[in-house]
């Protein structure tokens, strides 16, 4: 049986220790051994964080999605990380009747949060996301908010829910703890204005944080200066930077718990948040304490997981972060049902399999669509001789 050939299409570009880049990469290696030709076409620059002039994007999406056009007779389908600039290459795969599946990791809100001289533009960058979403042969959406979104807005039902999920391989609960020393909760992710950035400072000067705690922060993006104006005595703030991918589970594991304390500007998380960061700390053994959010909020609660807080009470927060310090082992129970809900419902390996179910059955049904209007065709050519 040949094995089908994907174009995998990322104009967010996929920068190391960032969960764009983890996401794709596990998405591609689960496919692979699946049986999967994969293909990755991605951008070389851009991002929040990456300082680069916007035309200097503008060029990079065309460079790629013109590449993937030239090598377009290759593929039997084309998966797209859904973006508003894949608009040219969606219409071109319609037009060639090539099947494109979108995988949709929030709104367009998101853009407007992330930059703010965007907002005059949100309607057409909406309307993009809309006729590339109508157009798909399938939706993947990483929470239930999303789908339900999607389904609003393109009122279609071709949409699943396949969410994040943690590499259980490299997060697991036993293994070498990072040398960091003393107590500390950990925050890891990009530094951008949603993630909760200043909400974890403020709870730091907060009465209700215990002094013998220290804040680590692993990352960078927009929000860089305030982190490294926080850090500069090093007493409560410690910031590392970017870390390798292999780096992050030894730094969780000597953890007091984990920060998901994702804040809501503007409404951008009404659709729910599920965040690589949340499933790899509960891969690891690890408690959260995570802003109440929908997705990340319901598993938090219904499995016991850890402390849910208001978005952007820095009072909450630290009060959490007091709770699980004082009391180890509860934390700790916390983080054993973690780590046991992650092997059971969150790895990577599970996610690309449901993916891949999918798109098989959706590339089987449209190969039989085709066959049946060549049969048809030929049959009616044959009537008429």
């Amino acid at each position: 049986m040949m094995r089908r050939r994907l174009a995998y299409l990322c104009l967010e570009t996929p920068h190391e220790g960032q969960g764009a880049s983890t996401h794709v990469r596990e998405i591609v290696r689960g496919l692979l051994a699946s049986g999967w030709q994969v293909e990755l076409f991605a951008t070389g620059c851009g991002g929040a964080s990456a300082g680069t002039w916007y035309l200097a994007r503008v060029v990079d999406y065309v460079r790629v999605q013109w590449a993937l056009y030239r090598a377009l007779r290759r593929f039997d389908a084309i998966y797209v990380r859904a973006h508003f600039a894949a608009l040219p290459l969606a219409l071109v795969a319609r037009r060639r009747a090539v099947p494109v599946f979108q995988e949709v990791n929030g709104s367009p809100a998101d853009l407007g949060v992330t930059y703010r001289w965007l907002r005059p533009f949100l309607g057409a960058l909406t309307w993009s996301y809309r006729v590339q979403l109508r157009h798909a042969s399938h939706v993947f959406a990483v929470t239930s908010g999303l789908v339900e979104w999607v389904c609003r807005t393109v009122r279609h039902t071709r949409v699943t829910l396949v969410s994040n999920a943690a590499d259980t391989e490299l997060f697991h609960p036993d293994g070498p703890v990072a040398p960091i020393g003393g107590r500390y909760v950990i925050f890891v992710g990009g530094l951008v204005a949603w993630h909760g950035i200043a909400t974890m400072l403020a709870a730091t000067h907060s009465p209700r944080w215990p002094r013998d705690v220290r804040l680590v922060v692993v990352g960078d993006g927009i929000e860089r200066a305030r982190v490294e104006a926080a850090a500069q005595d090093g007493s409560t703030v410690l910031w590392l930077g970017r870390r390798s991918y292999e780096e992050v589970p030894e730094l969780l594991r000597g953890a007091v718990a984990a920060l998901c304390v994702i804040d809501d500007p503007d409404g951008r998380s009404a659709t729910g948040v599920a965040p690589l960061k949340l499933f790899e700390a509960l891969a690891c053994g690890l408690p959260v304490i995570a802003s109440d959010l929908p997705f990340q909020a319901d598993i938090v609660r219904s499995h016991g997981l850890g402390i849910v807080v208001p978005a952007g009470s820095s009072v909450a927060l630290a009060s959490a972060v007091a709770t699980l310090a004082t009391r180890p082992e509860d934390a700790r129970a916390m983080g054993r049902r973690g780590a046991a809900y992650a092997r059971a419902h969150a790895s990577w390996s599970a996610r690309a399999g449901e993916t891949c179910s999918i798109m098989a059955r959706t590339l089987d049904g449209t190969d039989s669509r085709r066959a049946r209007a060549r049969g048809e065709m030929k049959e009616g050519i044959g009537n008429r001789e």
